[in-house]
């Protein structure tokens, strides 16, 4: 069952799913079992994205999961958290091959998790884009979003940035220059023209400086599809 409480750009996400390569839904009956390889209850999900298609190289599919879930805990960082997973499913249960705690990696901070599957590079085989948001400083609003795929040695964040950003408000936190207010966008068209071997992406700049634009500018921007941590 894919069900999500999140859809932030619908335009985006229905052609997202329409790259996807081979991506279906998963059974309603099947939810419970791979929320469960998760360690999660389901009445514990606030929102999840569940889809089976291939996201390694071979002929079977996979079970990919991204899950925004009560934790039980009490605290502002802790209380909600996101996870994914990917999971080969050989008929006698779910194994995990790939698994991401976000809460954890960014130290609590975490919610809102969301799931697109894209075959940038024209291989038969999807690229995962998640994203969540990041609200580790009340100044300032980013939903952080990644570009993972499979690679020789395993699973890799080809790129991670800022999806949606917004720091004029952190006047005294944030360097001016830094101030800033934008979204981003995959260019996928453009994506696929260089068959994967330049992330394309459309900055969509409101606020510069912290100054707001008398009109929105879009910039294009260029990556390498490789390995990142630079958030900015």
């Amino acid at each position: 069952m894919r069900t999500t409480t999140r859809l932030r750009n619908r335009a985006a996400c229905t052609v997202a799913l329409l790259w996807a390569v081979g991506c279906t839904a998963v059974a309603a009956y099947e939810t419970k079992e791979v929320y469960g390889a998760l360690g999660l209850e389901t009445s514990e999900v606030l929102s999840g994205t569940i889809l089976e298609a291939k996201v390694l190289p071979g002929g079977a599919k996979q079970v990919i999961c991204v899950a925004t879930y009560l934790t039980g805990k009490k605290e502002k960082a802790d209380a909600v958290n996101v996870r994914m997973a990917v999971f080969n499913n050989f008929g006698n249960g779910l194994v995990t091959v790939y698994a991401r705690d976000f809460g954890s990696e960014q130290g609590g901070y975490v919610a809102n998790g969301d799931l697109q599957l894209l075959d940038l590079d024209l291989d038969r085989v999807n690229e995962i884009v998640v994203s969540f948001d990041l609200y580790n400083d009340p100044l300032i609003d980013q939903r952080i979003g990644e570009v993972i795929s499979y690679r020789d040695a395993g699973f890799d964040a080809l790129w991670v940035g800022p999806m949606e950003y917004d720091a004029t408000k952190a006047a005294r936190s944030v360097p001016t220059e830094r101030r800033d207010r934008f979204t981003r966008e995959i260019d996928y068209s453009n994506t696929l023209r260089t068959r994967g071997v330049t992330l394309f992406m459309n900055k969509k700049m409101i606020a510069v400086a912290g100054e707001n634009l008398a009109q929105p500018r879009v910039v294009q921007e260029t990556f390498p599809l490789r390995a990142s941590s630079d958030y900015r």
